[in-house]
C-alpha cells in the first residue's frame, strides 16, 4: 500500500518582538534575510473542507506558486499533506482528485478566497540526534476583511530521520526564549479572524481510534487530544482571561490526569510521577478563579435576588469581585510562566517518546487491541458509581464529591472510547445520562464549595464583621433550601444511570 504524504511538525509561538533576539541565538539562522511568504486560502460557500479537517491554500514563493492540501493535526506532530506546483495564484482542483479533498469539491463547488497570510520566513536546516530538521522562524499577520492579526511562530519540521531528534531539538531550544508549545495553524489563525467566535475557549475533539490499534497507541492519541485542549485555552487564557477559557483549560487538565489513571498499567514509568505533580500544580492555580465563577454566577446571584438581601450583601460581592481578580491574574501567570511551559513541552515528550513506550512489563497491555483495554476500563469505572451512588442522601459533601470525580472520570473515558463500538443512540444515550449525574453532583458541590468562599471572604479586612458574616450565611442559606430538591434529582440521575445501557459488550 503507498503511504500518504504526510508532514512531521512541532511549533512554538512568540511575542512578535522576540523574533530578531530568538534569530541571533540560533546559530544557523544568524545573519539571515526572511523571505517573504503569501498564502492565501480557500475554501467553499459552505467550508466543507474545514468542516471536514482540510486546509487548502495556494504560496506565492519566489515567483513560484505551490498549492497546499493539509489535514487537522489534532494535537498530532504528523499530518496529511500534498503539495503541487501550479500555473497561477488561482487553486487547481482537479490535482486534487487523489486527495481527502475530493468528496468535498465532488459536486463542484466553487473554491473561493477565504484569508491571506503574509509571512517573513527566516530558515536553515539542523541537524539533531541524526535527524534533519528544518527550523522556520516566521513573523507575519493574518489578514482578513480589512482586520490584520500579528503572530510569530518557530517550527521545526523533520525532514529525514527518528522523530527523537526533532523533540530533543525542540527541548533544547524551547530555553533560549518565551517559547510557548502551540498546536494553532496559520489557516485556524486566519479563520479566527475571518470568522470570528464568540466562544474562544478549546473544548476536547474526541480523535478516531483504530479498533484494531494497540492500546499504547490509543492513550497517545487521547493523550494528545488532551494536550491539544490544554494548550488551546493555556493560549487563550495568556491572551485574555475569561470564565470560559479557565474552566475549559481545567477541563483539559482534569481530563488528562483521569486519562492517566485509567491508563495506568500501561504508561506508568519513572517520568511519571513528576509530571502527575506538575499538572495537579498547574489545576490548583485554577482552581480559586473558577470558584469563584461559579460562587457569583451562583448562590451569590441567588442571594442577590431576594428582596430582603442585606446591604452586607453587596459589599461581600465587591470584595468577592476583587478576590477572582486576583485569582484570574494568578491563573494567567500560571499559564504563561516557565513552569508551565516546560510542563506541556515535557508532557509533549512524555506522550511520544516516553520511557513507558518502550518498558518491557508494560508490553502485553501496551501491545493489546484498544477494545478489550476500553471494555474493561469503562465496566470497572461504571460499577463503582452504580455501586456508590444508591443513596446519595445518606453521603456527606466530601463522599458526594469523590462520587461526582467518579461520573467525571467515567464520562471522560466514555467520551474517548465512544467511536470504538457501533451504537451511536445508546452511546450518545448514555452519555447525556452521565452529564445528568455530573450536573446534580456538580451544583450540591457547588454549594459547599460555595459556603467556604463566602465565609472567607466575610471574615476578610474591609467589611464590618457582623455585615460580613450575615451576608455569607445569606448566601450559603439561599441555595441551601435547595438542598433536598438537589439531592432528588442526583438520585433520580444516579438511578437512571444504574438503568442505562451501556454502549460498550459487557
Amino acid at each position: 500500500m503507498k503511504r500518504l504524504p504526510r508532514e512531521t511538525e512541532l511549533k512554538f509561538a512568540l511575542p512578535p518582538d522576540h523574533v530578531l533576539a530568538l534569530a541571533g541565538q540560533i546559530p544557523a539562522l544568524t545573519g539571515s534575510e526572511p523571505k517573504p511568504l503569501v498564502s492565501v486560502y480557500f475554501d467553499t460557500p459552505k467550508q466543507s473542507l474545514r468542516r471536514a479537517g482540510l486546509t487548502l491554500r495556494v504560496r506565492t514563493e519566489d515567483g513560484r506558486f505551490v498549492q497546499t492540501l493539509k489535514q487537522t493535526a489534532a494535537g498530532a506532530l504528523s499530518r496529511g499533506e500534498w503539495s503541487d506546483d501550479i500555473q497561477s495564484p488561482a487553486p487547481a482542483p482537479d490535482l486534487l482528485g487523489h486527495t481527502p479533498a475530493r468528496a468535498c469539491l465532488a459536486k463542484g463547488p466553487a473554491l473561493a478566497p477565504q484569508f491571506e497570510i503574509e509571512t517573513r520566513r527566516r530558515s536553515a536546516e539542523i541537524i539533531e540526534a541524526g535527524s534533519r530538521i528544518e527550523v522556520s522562524l516566521d513573523e507575519g499577520e493574518a489578514k482578513a476583511d480589512g482586520k490584520a492579526a500579528p503572530f510569530a511562530e518557530l517550527e521545526l519540521e523533520l525532514k529525514e530521520g527518528p522523530l527523537w531528534g526533532l523533540l530533543a531539538l525542540a527541548r533544547k531550544l524551547a530555553q533560549l526564549d518565551e517559547l510557548s508549545l502551540s498546536f494553532t495553524s496559520k489557516a485556524e489563525r486566519g479563520f479566527a479572524l475571518a470568522r470570528p467566535s464568540r466562544l474562544r475557549a478549546q473544548k476536547f475533539q474526541a480523535p478516531e481510534l483504530n479498533r484494531t490499534a494497540p492500546t499504547g497507541d490509543a492513550f497517545r492519541a487521547v493523550a494528545r487530544a488532551c494536550l491539544r485542549q490544554i494548550v488551546g485555552n493555556a493560549e487563550a487564557l495568556r491572551e485574555r482571561a475569561s470564565p470560559e477559557v479557565i474552566h475549559q483549560l481545567r477541563v483539559g487538565l482534569r481530563r488528562l490526569r483521569s486519562l492517566v489513571t485509567t491508563f495506568k498499567d500501561v504508561i506508568s514509568d519513572a517520568r511519571l510521577p513528576a509530571l502527575k505533580a506538575e499538572l495537579k500544580w498547574l489545576t490548583g492555580e485554577l482552581d480559586a478563579a473558577r470558584n469563584l465563577d461559579v460562587l457569583l454566577h451562583g448562590g451569590y446571584r441567588v442571594a442577590l435576588g431576594d428582596k430582603q438581601a442585606p446591604d452586607g450583601l453587596k459589599g461581600l460581592g465587591a470584595r468577592l469581585r476583587g478576590a477572582r481578580r486576583i485569582s484570574y491574574a494568578r491563573a494567567a501567570s500560571a499559564a504563561e510562566s516557565e513552569r508551565s511551559r516546560r510542563l506541556l513541552l515535557d508532557l509533549l515528550i512524555w506522550i511520544e517518546e516516553g520511557p513507558w513506550t518502550q518498558a518491557a512489563e508494560g508490553a502485553p497491555v501496551r501491545d493489546q487491541p484498544i477494545p478489550k483495554f476500553a471494555r474493561k476500563a469503562l465496566n470497572k469505572r461504571f460499577r463503582k458509581i452504580v455501586r456508590r451512588g444508591g443513596d446519595v442522601a445518606a453521603l456527606d459533601p466530601a463522599a458526594r464529591h469523590k462520587l461526582r470525580i467518579d461520573a467525571k472520570k467515567l464520562r471522560y473515558a466514555a467520551d474517548a472510547f465512544a467511536g470504538l463500538y457501533d451504537h451511536p443512540k445508546r452511546t450518545r444515550a448514555f452519555i447525556a445520562a452521565l452529564k445528568v449525574v455530573q450536573d446534580e453532583l456538580g451544583e450540591l458541590n457547588d454549594i459547599a464549595v460555595g459556603e467556604g468562599l463566602a465565609h472567607d471572604a466575610a471574615t476578610s479586612a474591609g467589611l464590618g464583621a457582623g455585615d460580613a458574616a450575615f451576608a455569607a450565611g445569606r448566601i450559603a442559606g439561599a441555595r441551601k433550601s435547595e438542598m433536598e430538591s438537589l439531592l432528588g434529582k442526583a438520585q433520580d440521575a444516579l438511578d437512571a444511570l444504574a438503568k442505562a445501557r451501556p454502549f460498550w459488550p459487557s
